[in-house]
């Protein structure tokens, strides 16, 4: 939400200094973007311009989220992880068809789960700050950063000029001078100084042999994998029922079965424009 409104504000200062209208602004993402993508767009005013999901691919399409950008585009929104599957989206395809069409369009990454994966597991893939056209960055803390406050999330800029500073408080009364842009407003901590990168890789790397080996055991049942695997995607497992086999049962009955013998494994559809297909997680 934050990123939100700093892209949008931004980008009001720069039509304003134009003398350009600036009362519609809109943002790409894609379709599978989490809630909280949705709540940002409606509460600060801001249109949204979808990349829809497909019934063969489940995350957003470069050259169709460039083609949707437009002057009242506050940016690109791209996932490191994707709430539906874990796959990362191509960050790196859609910067270099900004910076090829000499499109002036800044570029948000949503790492909230892929940020503290990613640089340890695929620390060659190209998402951050390396790509000139990323501005900011958000990751959660509760997801895999290993932080037990439930909430907890941060968001990095690129460089002073693209955090607005008519957005950020300056106050001094929790034990020093702290510049504030914060929803919760509480102090950043995080596991990372106790763990150390070394600590880091270790568990992620765990975590990721162990997706990949429940997603074998999964595909020997006869389950179709639709996760990524070998560290290209989140350490998740998500998969669903094989068509072909025709079963008199859905993905909804087995997660009600396994929820019953105290295993929560949550069964849900796609998203929009790809609904009909279920899955599990």
């Amino acid at each position: 939400m934050l990123a939100t409104l700093a892209l949008k504000k931004r980008w009001q200062n720069k039509r304003k200094a134009e003398g350009k209208d600036h009362s519609k602004p809109n943002i790409v993402m894609n379709s599978a973007v989490q809630v909280c993508w949705e709540k940002a767009a409606r509460y600060f005013d801001v249109e949204e311009k979808y990349c829809y999901c497909t019934t063969d691919r489940y995350v957003i399409d470069p050259e169709e989220a460039v083609s949707l950008v437009d002057e009242n585009t506050i940016g690109i929104c791209t996932i490191l992880g994707t709430t539906y599957t874990g796959e990362y989206e191509d960050t790196k395809k859609v910067n270099d068809l900004l910076v090829e069409k000499g499109i002036d369009c800044p570029i948000h990454v949503d790492a909230a789960s892929g940020g503290f994966v990613a640089p340890f597991v695929k620390p060659e893939l190209e998402w951050d700050f390396r790509l000139e056209k990323v501005v900011s960055i958000n990751v959660s803390g509760h997801k895999y950063g290993l932080k037990v406050y439930p909430g907890v999330g941060w968001a990095v800029w690129r460089s002073p000029e693209y955090l607005p500073q008519e957005l950020v408080f300056n106050i001094n009364y929790l034990g020093a001078d702290q510049a504030s842009f914060t929803l919760n407003f509480s102090k950043g901590a995080s596991q990372f100084i106790r763990l150390g990168q070394t600590g880091y890789r270790s568990i992620m790397k765990n975590l990721t042999r162990t997706a990949d080996y429940l997603a074998s055991c999964l595909q020997t049942l006869g389950f179709v994998i639709m996760s990524q695997g070998g560290g290209n995607g989140l350490p998740l497992v998500a998969f669903r029922l094989d068509p072909k086999h025709k079963h008199h049962f859905d993905e909804f009955a087995i997660a009600h079965q396994l929820r019953e013998r105290g295993w929560v494994v949550p069964a849900y559809t796609m998203a929009p424009n790809s609904e009909k297909l279920k899955l599990m997680r």
